[in-house]
């Protein structure tokens, strides 16, 4: 989930919103993001007026509705899960030098557990509000929660074992404890995570009786992830560039050739900082790079005065 695709998602959900249509369907295929950006597109989701939001769980190249992407489906009014894909695995993790890192270890016990904590608790109102079993929600996040299934006066209860009692029986054991909850097409739709298994878009119009509908297709997110895909190798050019400028600035014996090496790296860097203040995905430090800059302009005006 990326900064550019969440801002054209919320361009698109305002855009469908305005046009009134019967319902606004999400194709989600993730392994999961930035839960910030996750809640920021739930949001978008709630605000969707005059029209239900359906989440198709596709099983494509990240196998579903990761992470932060089983809190988007979660919002959604419906969810439809594809036969090959899943759901769930939803904890909290840290990128510590392009590496996940468990959340805990990252920011330490006391603080990844606050985080946690609050975490489950949206996952879980999510999946509450819409009638889902916020328990299940809940051990997506956290490893240590065990979820059971009783039957108790022909209701059917999702419970930890510890709050089961002797009148409730059970009928089967869906989270156990040392591994996050994650569930596959059939079993969401077994336990009420998710509304039905579907194998295509067009199965899924027939079962809203809608194979009829006008279907407007919004690209707004393709082409957000274009842009950004855009903007990388553009960013691998330029570093390419600057490292070329930097063997060549050491080699250089004339001044015109160094005020011109300079010059040109100066503008690099310039490109650099606007792009890393553009596209937050890029994972660059603008203040990093504009001081690399303020090195490269500080060394070009040195290089001026020599004569």
């Amino acid at each position: 989930m990326l900064h550019i695709e969440t801002e054209a998602l919320e361009r698109a959900m305002a855009e469908s919103a305005d046009e009134g249509p019967l319902f606004i369907l999400l194709e989600i295929d993730t392994p999961g993001g930035d839960i910030a950006l996750a809640q920021q597109i739930c949001g978008a989701i709630s605000k969707a007026v005059n029209c239900q939001v359906i989440a198709f769980v596709k099983g494509g190249e990240y196998g579903g509705a990761i992470s932060a992407g089983a809190a988007v489906a979660f919002a959604c009014d419906k969810i439809y899960i594809a036969d090959n894909a899943a759901i769930g695995a939803a904890a909290l993790v840290a990128i510590s030098r392009g590496a996940p890192v468990d959340f805990r270890k990252a920011y330490g016990e006391e603080v990844g557990e606050k985080f946690s904590s609050a975490w489950q608790a949206y996952l879980a109102s999510l999946a509450e509000q819409n009638k889902r079993p916020a328990l299940l929600a809940r051990a997506m996040v956290d490893k240590d929660i065990e979820v059971i299934e009783v039957s108790q006066a022909e209701k059917r209860l999702f419970v930890e074992p510890v709050n089961k009692n002797s009148e409730q029986k059970l009928v089967r054991i869906w989270s156990k404890a040392g591994s996050l909850l994650t569930l596959t097409a059939a079993e969401a739709v077994k336990c009420g995570i998710a509304d039905r298994v579907v194998g295509s878009r067009q199965e899924l119009l027939r079962d809203l009786e809608a194979q009829g509908a006008r279907i407007v297709i919004n690209d707004c997110i393709q082409k957000a992830g274009k842009e950004l895909k855009r903007a990388k190798l553009k960013v691998g050019r330029l570093n390419k560039s600057l490292d070329l400028k930097s063997k060549q600035i050491l080699q250089t014996r004339y001044r015109a050739n160094a005020l011109r090496i300079l010059r040109e790296a100066r503008k690099d860097y310039k490109v650099l900082v606007t792009l890393a203040k553009r596209y937050p995905d890029l994972h660059m430090a603008p203040q990093l790079l504009e001081g690399r800059l303020n090195s490269v302009e500080a060394a070009y005006q040195k290089a001026k005065m020599r004569k």
